[in-house]
């Protein structure tokens, strides 16, 4: 039977020279764009992937997509992202994407402005994320330009902008991170807290007990909530046995009431259907989890209406 979805994570990008909004890491490596991605096939993502696409991918008899999120994804100009996706949402008959997560650097001068711009200016903005997972192991594995913003004063500062903002903040950083993202999240407890793509396990078995131990600090703040995402960004040859255990984890961890699916199209659509997403993260859910039926909802439907507002 087609399970309802909210989609809590996913992109889209018009690489047309017609669109203002650019994207220096989509653009050919000669121009400096990006030459490897932890997902796979890089060069695959260096194209258009318009909301006819991603609808089209979604249309499948395991789900029915009723409502989704939009999550920044690294445009020049986080405005222009944002001005592109509400033209997007308003020219779609059911209003896909429901929600934006812009970005903004929390330690910015410009905060202030830019934040009240997007409340005031853009409905669709329910959420901040600024990338900041860092890697000692593996420059390639560090998305943001330096490795303290989650202790810094200045960044610190701006992260509470965003509680009087009423906008949430998705947590984007390694299991070696999370105690400091830990602090901020019982810093603040009002805040809206979401950690995305179930808390990057990049080192995959390797490292399991040491995701576990970052995972268990970010359960312990309960204004945190976990979105079941982005693990085949990790796991290229994914089957079933490979992903239930971080799975199963996270819903340990943060229970149902704390857990929502994300696709992280089309990144993850580089190495899995919609359907077969889907399909697996149901199963392990329902049968290796034992969920119920209103457990099921909560993840795929209402946990995410509810932290987004939609």
């Amino acid at each position: 039977m087609a399970i309802e979805i909210v989609d809590s994570h996913h992109h889209l990008w018009s690489l047309s020279p017609s669109n203002p909004t650019k994207y220096s890491w989509l653009r050919p490596v000669s121009e400096g764009g990006i030459a490897w991605h932890v997902a796979g096939d890089v060069e695959s993502l260096k194209q258009s992937y318009l909301i006819d696409d991603y609808l089209r991918d979604v249309t499948n008899p395991s789900c029915q997509l009723i409502k989704s999120v939009h999550v920044q994804a690294e445009a020049d100009d986080p405005i222009e992202e944002v001005k592109y996706l509400e033209q997007v949402s308003n020219e779609n008959s059911h209003g896909f994407p429901h929600a934006i997560v812009a970005h903004a650097n929390l330690a910015s001068l410009e905060l202030p402005k830019l934040l009240e711009t997007y409340t005031r200016d853009y409905p669709r903005v329910k959420g901040i994320r600024q990338l900041l997972n860092w890697s000692n192991k593996d420059s390639r594995l560090s998305m943001t330009d330096r490795p303290d913003y989650l202790t810094d004063k200045n960044w610190l500062e701006g992260f509470q902008l965003l509680t009087s903002h009423s906008l949430s903040f998705d947590f984007h950083v390694y299991p070696s991170q999370m105690i400091d993202a830990s602090k901020v999240a019982r810093q603040y407890p009002s805040a809206i807290l979401i950690l995305d793509h179930c808390g990057l396990p990049v080192d995959g078995k390797n490292d399991f007990d040491s995701w576990k131990e970052g995972m268990k600090h970010m359960a312990e703040q309960s204004n945190v909530i976990c979105k079941l995402s982005g693990l085949v960004m990790f796991n290229h040859a994914w089957s079933k046995e490979i992903l239930a255990p971080y799975i199963i984890e996270c819903l340990r961890l943060f229970t149902p009431k704390r857990c929502m699916f994300g696709s992280n199209f089309p990144v993850d659509k580089l190495n899995i259907t919609y359907e077969e997403l889907v399909n697996v993260y149901r199963d392990i859910a329902e049968n290796d989890a034992g969920l119920t039926k209103d457990e099921l909802e909560l993840i795929f439907k209402q946990n995410a209406i509810k932290t987004y507002r939609l």
